[in-house]
């Protein structure tokens, strides 16, 4: 899957791709925009490249 979707993003990465704000991002996630994932303990929010770069070029 890994190789499919690129690598994992966390919302500063994704941000810097995207050239916007935290709470921007945050926005796309909860509104179904960008899917995400959450791993491990700190349950931080993780998203796929290919799912970020597929909404830029929406």
């Amino acid at each position: 899957m890994e190789d499919m979707k690129g690598r994992k993003l966390n919302w500063k990465h994704a941000c810097d791709i995207l050239n916007c704000s935290k709470s921007h991002f945050y926005n796309l996630v909860n509104a179904g925009k960008i899917p995400a994932f959450r791993i491990g303990k700190v349950r931080a929010i993780w998203v796929w490249e290919k799912d970020v770069r597929d909404y830029m070029d929406f």
